[in-house]
């Protein structure tokens, strides 16, 4: 009895033996991740870093075939990042990836060319739980009950741009003002459950995700783009969304395109046929506005500007208009609609995307402004409608 008893011991033993080292032997070294598509089959999965606004950093990690509705990648990462999904090229969503043991999955079912952005069902990837989890809890702030007026306003706004009737404007923007400390009531909750866990995690790749398009000069003040660039550390500054996007938004608004420096020379065609050389306008200060068509907070300026011009342009005030991210004879439209009798230029792009010139000056937003002296030394970058006036005042004497 004895001896069975040793022998079912020593059984056993070897057993556990060789569990563990077959464990240690399917051990992942990188990451394996599987996954089901529902509503497209046998077309090709591609696996991409998420690329970044205007950057050339864009590149294919893998490619595959769906097939029967499944897919699999297998590789290695340096570091946690956040990376995309583009099915056919028309689909396309986000995860966390690092290297584990991951399952996707993915419906396409109800999307199309108009909405074509899918949220993929991410398990075994805790840098994506981490980020889903923060995403949600911010997310929650738009579906509260108090800020149900603000949705309104979308409603307003697309009435007022099919009927094209200024009463309906109006009406619209009186109402946006009415709601304005409610909307940035909302705006602030929202932002600031992104902001605190950034500044609570500074090591963290999922921190840098969160913070994601916050980081910018239209909602951050200089103060708050100077911090949260020197914060990250560590495991977040090697993301391509710090690398790339951050690191460019900091150098433009401090190092390159920021008050003090001087900005680019370039030459486009006018609305008359002309090609115009920003270096060649004879004007002792510059306004620069980079606008287009269907910008309503562009052309709602314009009437200020229009006055603004009319003190100063015998003093030596130009403004320069740059359509951009826009089609042409729209851009014409909206010109002759507005009488906007200063300089225009047409910035060529495709696909209404950004032109040459509003990248080479990294235009965040529309409208994006520059105040430069006739050296193109730039005095103001993106002032409010009181820093312009101020500093026209200051500069012209009156």
């Amino acid at each position: 009895m004895k001896f069975k008893s040793v022998l079912v011991v020593l059984t056993l033993f070897a057993f556990l033996t060789s569990c563990k080292e077959s464990v240690k032997e399917e051990k992942i070294d990188g990451y394996v991740i599987s996954g089901t598509v529902k509503g497209i089959d046998n077309v090709y999965i591609k696996l991409t870093n998420t690329g970044t606004r205007g950057s050339s950093d864009f590149k294919i990690i893998d490619s595959v075939q769906i097939t029967n509705g499944k897919f699999s990648f297998k590789g290695k990462v340096d570091n946690v990042d956040m990376v995309s999904v583009n099915i056919d090229s028309k689909y396309h969503g986000r995860f966390m990836l690092e290297n584990s043991v991951i399952n996707i999955d993915i419906d396409v079912t109800d999307l199309n060319e108009r909405n074509s952005y899918f949220t993929p069902v991410v398990k075994g990837s805790k840098s994506h739980d981490v980020f889903a989890s923060i995403e949600e809890k911010s997310s929650a702030i738009f579906s509260e009950e108090k800020y149900k007026p603000i949705d309104e306003l979308t409603t307003m706004f697309a009435k007022a741009k099919k009927s094209k009737d200024q009463h309906d404007m109006d009406i619209a923007l009186a109402k946006q003002k009415e709601l304005m400390p409610l909307i940035e009531e909302r705006s602030n909750a929202y932002s600031k459950i992104k902001l605190d866990f950034a500044r609570e995690n500074p090591s963290s790749p999922v921190a840098v995700q969160v913070l994601g398009y916050q980081y910018s000069e239209g909602r951050m003040t200089k103060e708050q783009l100077k911090e949260f660039y020197h914060l990250f550390k560590g495991e977040a500054v090697k993301t391509g969304f710090y690398k790339y996007y951050m690191t460019k938004v900091y150098k433009d608004n401090f190092e390159n395109l920021g008050v003090g420096n001087t900005a680019p020379d370039f030459t486009l065609t006018s609305v008359n046929g002309e090609n115009i050389t920003l270096s060649k306008v004879e004007a002792k200060y510059k306004l620069v506005d980079f606008w287009a068509s269907w910008c309503i907070p562009c052309r709602a300026s314009f009437p200020h500007l229009i006055e603004l011009r009319k003190q100063y342009k015998k003093d030596g005030f130009a403004i320069v208009g740059i359509g951009t991210a826009d089609e042409e004879a729209k851009w014409r439209k909206a010109i002759e609609e507005d009488k906007t009798p200063w300089i225009h230029v047409f910035d060529t792009n495709e696909n209404r995307s950004y032109g040459p010139v509003a990248k080479l000056y990294g235009v965040p937003f529309l409208p994006t402004t520059f105040l430069m002296d006739s050296n193109q030394k730039i005095i103001l970058r993106n002032p409010t409608k009181e820093e312009l006036d101020a500093k026209l005042k200051e500069l012209f004497g009156h």
